[in-house]
């Protein structure tokens, strides 16, 4: 038995300390972490209604050449609709 008045010797039998850093009580959740790269990346969200048989062609088409729909999207709004005229 530990003498209460004892505070320098450590206890050997007492609860281990958990695994991993310990808590701040402040942590993001995921969604505040994804926004926060976000705007460190300069990402915007952008939505937009299609045609259901436009979207699976599209999806066809993203499977066949293996690509993101940003990086897809993002290609043809730059060589069709902002190219110099």
């Amino acid at each position: 038995m530990k003498d209460h008045t004892e505070t320098v010797t450590i206890d050997l039998l007492g609860a281990k300390r958990p695994r991993g850093q310990p808590p701040t009580g402040c942590a993001m959740t995921a969604a505040e972490r994804k926004r926060l790269q976000r705007e460190r990346a300069g990402l915007v969200t952008f939505t937009v209604e299609l045609p259901e048989d436009l979207v699976e062609q599209f999806n066809e088409f993203l499977r066949f050449k293996d690509l993101t729909k940003s990086a897809v999207i993002e290609k043809l709004i730059r060589s069709q609709l902002l190219r110099k005229r």
